[in-house]
């Protein structure tokens, strides 16, 4: 079973910022073997063919997911998410998967998530990891 990432990249980040798309940015991708070793693998990929010229991409999440392509997990996140689409922004170089997350939507998942499971349900601190496990949560 393959293994779906998400990676974020700081630079990127801060160009989605100045260029008015969002700071929070992510790319999500499939790895083509099992487990986080292949998703941190996938990850030093991005980062050795400089994927959108950036070469600081960080593993922030990863989860075994039973899918055929990353065309096909892409789409099913699109169906979601807000995907950035790589004709208009140059700077992206044709590159699928980078998607715009809204947070006020991830800590209202948070939010909902801990009142189902009894827990305070206060708007969390947001860290990666949490929209790592956002991200992911929409794929399955």
């Amino acid at each position: 079973m393959p293994a779906v990432y998400v990676a974020q990249s700081p630079t990127q980040q801060e160009w989605g910022s100045d260029v008015g798309i969002s700071k929070d940015l992510y790319k999500v991708g499939l790895a083509e073997a099992d487990g986080e070793a292949a998703a941190k693998e996938a990850v030093d990929a991005l980062n050795a063919e400089k994927v959108c010229g950036q070469v600081d991409w960080l593993l922030i999440g990863t989860k075994d997911f039973a899918i055929e392509s990353e065309e096909a997990l892409i789409a099913k996140l699109a169906d979601r998410q807000k995907m950035i689409d790589p004709n208009y922004y140059p700077k992206l170089k044709g590159v699928r998967g980078i998607f715009k997350v809204n947070v006020r939507n991830v800590e209202a998942h948070h939010v909902i998530k801990n009142t189902m499971e009894g827990k305070a349900s206060k708007v969390p601190k947001l860290k990666p990891k949490d929209i790592a496990e956002y991200l992911l949560s929409a794929v399955t």
